[in-house]
């Protein structure tokens, strides 16, 4: 990965870090620090956007700085656990962009998105089940009820905005076209 692509992936996590300064506090405030629905649209957006750029590397970059900005900066009562939770759903996601591209090279932008972002909501699966049952203690019935709150929150909010923010950057043509995608 070259010098500048890693800068570019290192600013997206400082943009979703300080968005996310502000989404999590907000969750904090709401929900006690027990569930992060802003927090996690935020994170996910721009892993979605990291992803479908950059590949598992950037994706990486990204997710990690905003989770050590969030860190830093106590965003929320769950702070210390998202660099191990992003770094899982970087590599995984980026890992997928970088097999479509491959697979295939002329899909389009809002298809990778799509499937970027339900390799996400999949993953959700085992994780959700990490963070809400054993992170956090609650019990069973809880994880069942967040599933599909955080399945949906991937699958609706964050692919829209991802898709919106993807068509700004590649249009811009500020890091070039991004690992075969082609149209935007």
């Amino acid at each position: 990965m070259r010098m500048r692509k890693v800068m570019i992936a290192m600013v997206l996590g400082v943009v979703a870090g300080v968005v996310a300064s502000f989404a999590e506090r907000a969750d904090s405030a709401i929900t006690g620090g027990n569930a992060t629905p802003l927090g996690y649209i935020n994170t996910y957006t721009w892993l979605l956007v990291s992803a479908t750029i950059f590949g598992p590397v950037g994706a990486v970059i990204t997710t990690e700085v905003q989770a050590f900005i969030g860190l830093i900066t106590a965003a929320n009562p769950l702070s210390w656990l998202w660099p191990f939770v992003n770094f899982v759903f970087a590599v995984v996601v980026g890992t997928v962009s970088v097999v479509l591209s491959k697979l295939h090279p002329k899909m389009k932008l809002h298809t990778r998105v799509l499937f970027l972002s339900l390799s996400c909501a999949l993953l959700d699966i085992p994780m959700t089940y990490v963070v809400i049952v054993m992170v956090l203690g609650l019990p069973f019935n809880f994880y069942l009820l967040a599933l599909p709150i955080y399945v949906t929150l991937q699958l609706v909010p964050s692919t829209l905005i991802s898709y919106a923010i993807l068509r700004g950057i590649l249009r811009t043509q500020i890091i070039g076209v991004a690992q075969g995608v082609k149209d935007y």
